[in-house]
Parts: structure tokens; sequence; C-alpha cells
């Protein structure tokens, strides 16, 4: 009888000390590394609302076929901004390929000679455009969006600035 009373009471010590440890509580909100100075964004907070500081992204992308525009999905992306204080707020997104950002997405029409812009926010000091092939590999790379192939093209736009770096996709059907 002895026994089972301990038996019990080391049970339910150990259910105790489970359900603490799947609380999810994490007092752990800034980390500070010697290399690089910055804040582990709470994840927690950001889908709450209750974050103090905005989450840093990326400047937004409009592709401008001839009238018409176009809002690319944001990819994978990198993004750091000065807090003034020699410290940084960094997030890093990660995200499907392009092919499957724009899986669900109609793609408008164009013709081989049509005029596409690319429209930043904030122009990037460099970028590139790739456009994704049904295999899911990239099949051509350049400066400019290429109208090349008929039929539905999904492009990519890599962009860097000293902030960071962004992909952004979207795709157009090609006659």
């Amino acid at each position: 009888m002895r026994n089972f009373r301990f038996l019990f009471l080391a049970l339910t010590l150990i259910c105790l000390l489970s359900l603490m440890g799947c609380s999810g509580i994490n007092d752990t909100k800034e980390k500070t590394d010697s290399d690089s100075e910055g804040k582990e964004v709470n994840n927690n907070e950001e889908l709450d609302g209750t974050s103090e500081e905005a989450v840093p992204e990326p400047p937004s992308l409009t592709v401008s076929v001839e009238e018409e525009t176009i809002r690319p999905s944001l990819g994978t992306y990198s993004w750091s901004v000065d807090n003034g204080d020699g410290t940084e707020s960094l997030i890093e997104s990660g995200s499907f390929a392009p092919p499957e950002l724009v899986k669900g997405s109609n793609p408008m029409q164009v013709s081989a000679n049509t005029d596409v812009e690319l429209d930043f926010e904030e122009q990037p000091e460099r970028y590139s455009v790739r456009i994704w092939g049904d295999d899911n590999n990239v099949v051509n790379n350049s400066d400019e969006v290429v109208l090349s192939d008929k039929g539905k093209n999904v492009y990519e736009v890599l962009a860097h600035w000293d902030q960071g770096t962004a992909s952004y996709a979207f795709s157009l059907d090609v006659e």
C-alpha cells in the first residue's frame, strides 16, 4: 500500500510538470547575440496584435500591365530595420515556391509585345526576374519580364535592398 501511494504521488508530479511544460509560456522576448544584436519576434504577440512594434516587411511591388495592375504574392523574404539603439528588428519568412504561391490565381492575359513594368514602393538596389517551368524549376533569369513563351508563365521577382531581400510571384498568360 505504501508503494502505491509513492507511485501515485510520482505520477501526479510527472503529470503536473508535463502540463506546465506544454503550456507554451515563454518569458524570453528579446535575444541578444554578440555578433548581430537583434530582437527575436514573439509569434504570439504577432498573432494577437499586442506587439508594441510593427513587424518589418519589404516594400510592396505592383506589376503594371498596360492600364491594369497586379499585386504579386510576397514570397520568401529576410528584412531588418535599425531600431536606433544599436539593435535591429529582423524577420525571416519562408514560403512555398512561386508556382505554388500563384496556383489558385487567374493569370492576366497578355500578348508577347505587351509592356510590363515593375513598380516598387521603394526602388531596390537590384533585382532579377525568373520564369518558373512546369516542373518547379527556373527556366529563365533576366533583368526584366520576358514574355516569349506562350501559355501560363509564373514569374518571380527577386529584389535586393540594404535592409534585405524579398521574393514576389505572379503569373501571366501569354497569347
